[in-house]
């Protein structure tokens, strides 16, 4: 019984508390849609065909598209994603409970009608709007107005994050919800001069001249992965002086330890968290004041998140590889090509007169046999002849094309 109930523990450990409370959500909602269609009392469906279950099944996810279970503007269309994962969190109850999942085929596959009704509701989609990526300017201007202890903790962390390409949710409180990644501790934050480190309590003697954030559990599944940024010549924007103010600032709260998250706040009265809504109503604030004449876009268009996506962007028009960018940022795949803004201006400075640098490129032919003074390709059989042979007998591979009689 031990093992069982290790077992289940670690199960339920395997997603986090906010997904658990996503499926419960889902299945509440199905509970209601059966009470709704006359059918509460039997809610895995087990006096139901296959075939009934699975079009029940598309029943609900069509009731959840359609905004039949927001708490807030109820009625308001929601996206395929939000739509798929409710129906997917009903079916995984389903298997939880032993019995098989009303939405799999024969062959142990998503059915093809949900599979169909998913793209159908993708296609109906509005665009998908990515938080625009900040540029240092508002940077500056943030931290050029804070003017209390909070602000200036606020333009700090902002400015610092902005070198490691951070999450919001690594560096701010954003709820109490257990969440996959974990907010930065100042045991995290390691100072070095050259090879040697610089001991927290020693900031203000020596002057360090890189800065590691090691990144403990992510999105990823990766554990304690080290980061690490030289100090720049700007006297506004240096990864050093932004995370030496942090930690500082840490240290000079009282019965200080560091295992405290970095988002920790002192008012020489009471603890709190800085929060990631305040921090977007800073980075908005800022927005609006710098305006759209000289951004190209509005408040409403950047959040908490465009510091990761101005992190990628400002890598990229700094000419660094690839490679750099996604050790940097930790992204595990080009996933980080989604943060950079086709549209902005000086992503393509110079591309058009690069692109006439070569006034002529000569295309190398395949290897080719020449047979009375027809060229052919190494199976006999000219490009024209190949395709006429399509037309008549199928495409290569296929059975048509097996069928065929040979020549």
């Amino acid at each position: 019984m031990d093992l069982i109930a290790g077992a289940e523990v670690a199960r339920r450990a395997g997603v986090t508390e906010g997904t658990h409370k996503k499926r419960d959500r889902s299945w509440d909602h199905w509970l209601g849609f059966l009470e709704r269609i006359k059918f509460p009392d039997d809610p895995y469906l087990d006096e139901f065909d296959t075939s009934e279950a699975l079009r029940i099944c598309g029943a609900f996810m069509h009731a959840v598209r359609r905004g039949d279970f927001r708490r807030t503007q109820r009625g308001k269309q929601v996206q395929s994603a939000t739509a798929r994962a409710a129906v997917d969190h009903v079916a995984a109850a389903f298997v939880e409970s032993g019995r098989r999942s009303p939405i799999l085929d024969s062959r142990g596959k998503t059915h093809s009608h949900i599979t169909r009704q998913t793209k159908g509701y993708r296609k109906d989609d509005p665009a998908t709007k990515h938080e625009k990526a900040i540029p240092p300017i508002v940077y500056r201007h943030i931290l050029e107005m804070a003017d209390t202890l909070r602000e200036l903790a606020k333009a700090h962390l902002f400015a610092g994050a902005l070198f490691f390409a951070m999450r919001s949710c690594e560096y701010l409180w954003v709820s109490w919800l257990e969440r996959k990644t974990r907010c930065t501790r100042g045991k995290d934050v390691v100072f070095w001069v050259g090879p040697a480190v610089v001991p927290h309590d020693k900031l203000d003697e020596i002057e360090p001249d890189s800065v590691s954030i090691t990144f403990g559990r992510q999105k990823s599944e990766i554990k304690d992965e080290t980061v690490t940024q030289d100090t720049t010549d700007d006297p506004q924007l240096n990864p050093v002086t932004h995370w030496k103010h942090t930690i500082q600032r840490l240290r000079s709260y009282p019965n200080y330890s560091d295992e405290w998250p970095v988002s920790t706040f002192h008012d020489g009265t009471k603890f709190s968290r800085i929060t990631s809504k305040e921090m977007l109503i800073l980075i908005r604030a800022a927005v609006d004041f710098i305006g759209p004449d000289v951004l190209g876009f509005t408040s409403d268009e950047v959040g908490t998140h465009s510091g990761r996506a101005a992190a990628a962007m400002l890598m990229i028009l700094a000419k660094e590889p690839t490679y750099s960018v996604m050790l940097i940022g930790r992204w595990s795949s080009d996933a980080f090509l989604t943060y950079i803004e086709k549209q902005i201006k000086e992503f393509t400075r110079g591309v058009s007169s690069r692109m006439l640098t070569n006034d002529t490129f000569f295309n190398v032919p395949h290897a080719s046999t020449t047979t009375n003074n027809a060229t052919t390709t190494v199976h006999g059989q000219s490009h024209h002849r190949r395709v006429r042979l399509n037309l008549l007998y199928g495409r290569q591979g296929s059975l048509r094309h097996q069928l065929r009689a040979q020549n």
